[in-house]
């Protein structure tokens, strides 16, 4: 489960702003402008954290080499 009070607050942004773009992209109302409950809403309605490209569950840390 994702603790959304360990994340920093420019992933919190980042990952906000992602989830934003899920709900509108998919006509789906924002029901609060803070970052936690857009973040909650986005994966009740079924955004995916995998597709979350710029923070620490991103697929791209993974691909980096560990030098």
């Amino acid at each position: 489960m994702l603790e959304l009070e360990s994340l920093s607050h420019e992933i919190k942004e980042a990952l906000s702003e992602d989830c934003e773009d899920y709900l509108l992209h998919r006509n789906i109302p924002l029901h609060s402008h803070s970052y936690d409950n857009i973040i909650i809403q986005a994966l009740r309605e079924g955004y995916q954290m995998v597709g979350f490209d710029r923070g620490p569950y991103s697929r791209l840390n993974y691909d980096k080499p560990n030098y």
